[in-house]
């Protein structure tokens, strides 16, 4: 069974969430440098529906859905924090062990889970070779090896790894451009698809690798990138960014063979000892590779200056919204012949 890990999610640091707000649109500023207490950003938008109240953005760039904080929030801040909101807040993707979510959910006078599930993880403790042992059995092992092997006949193959200091252009570059030259650009999802978007990427990168905040491996075939990914790390944790690769080399599975250089790096990395693979839950490819899990939650919350009423009204509404995408959803996979089983 997958052991279940905490996590301390790099994507609601505040130097990250200082620099790409500014490029997330409709975003309300909750709360800013010129506030009382540790709280700073949080990246939602207001929905006046059934009541005015606040939902959590999530974007390439915002995937966290807790606020920044300049240090761990005391019982009185958060008090203060959640009745300065003065309405609901709808927080999806919340992870369920993050300290400042622990501190939320302590001191909001309503609180309703509007459901739970867990997401891929590393636990990164051992060594590489020891996880590839028990992670993997033969066959499997077998088979990354060759497909490794073969995308290694078509050029000269090599694994780039972005060094403290080190210029981050190159990679970025390589990153935008092969995750938009495949289906992700054509269906407009790609970051590189919205410019604001980009830019965010960029100003936010940058800001964290001048921490040293910031990994980044680029897999490149005679020097041609054919595989980027990217991670944020904070307080012993890092957290994956998007990955892109080249589909032309699709056969040879170049952004599982990444992720599994990217795993190799992580277990050398001293300051890491977990790994938030950031994906949806029973991602087809993650799922399979990082078998630690992490639990996560969709919750609506609210402090003492929110009514009763006015709480479980916008909690019922969402929960309702839920119950109904999730069915059409799998109308949907049922009608065309996609669901599982």
């Amino acid at each position: 069974m997958a052991k279940m890990m905490p996590t301390a999610s790099a994507f609601s640091n505040d130097v990250w969430m200082r620099a790409v707000l500014a490029h997330v649109p409709g975003t309300a500023p909750i709360a800013n440098d010129k506030t009382d207490g540790p709280f700073r950003h949080i990246a939602a938008k207001c929905h006046r529906l059934p009541f005015a109240h606040l939902q959590s953005t999530s974007t390439a760039l915002t995937p966290c859905p807790l606020p920044s904080v300049t240090c761990m929030p005391t019982a009185s801040e958060a008090k203060t924090f959640l009745n300065g909101i003065a309405m609901p807040l709808v927080l999806r993707g919340v992870p369920v062990d993050h300290p400042v979510t622990a501190i939320l959910l302590k001191t909001a006078t309503n609180t309703r889970v509007l459901k739970t599930w867990v997401r891929a993880a590393l636990e990164v403790t051992g060594t590489f070779d020891s996880w590839m042992m028990e992670n993997f059995d033969h066959k499997r092992r077998k088979e990354l090896k060759r497909l490794k092997t073969r995308l290694a006949e078509q050029g000269c193959l090599e694994l780039a790894e972005l060094a403290p200091g080190a210029n981050l252009e190159p990679h970025i570059s390589a990153f935008l451009r092969i995750e938009s030259s495949g289906w992700k650009g054509e269906r407009g999802t790609a970051v590189n698809s919205d410019p604001r978007a980009a830019k965010g990427l960029v100003a936010g990168l940058t800001a964290m690798h001048a921490e040293n905040k910031v990994r980044f491996w680029t897999l490149r075939l005679d020097g041609k990138p054919v595989a980027s990914l990217f991670a944020l790390v904070d307080g012993g944790s890092a957290v994956l960014g998007k990955i892109g690769y080249d589909e032309t080399f699709a056969k040879y599975s170049p952004g599982v063979l990444l992720i599994i250089e990217a795993t190799r790096c992580l277990f050398a990395d001293r300051a890491v000892n977990f790994a938030d693979a950031n994906a949806i839950p029973d991602h087809p490819m993650i799922d399979r590779i990082w078998r630690n899990r992490m639990a996560c939650m969709d919750v609506v919350i609210a402090g003492s200056a929110v009514s009763t009423l006015i709480f479980q009204t916008v909690a019922a509404y969402h929960g309702m919204k839920d119950v109904a995408r999730t069915t059409a959803k799998n109308f949907y996979l049922n009608f065309t012949g996609r669901k599982q089983s």
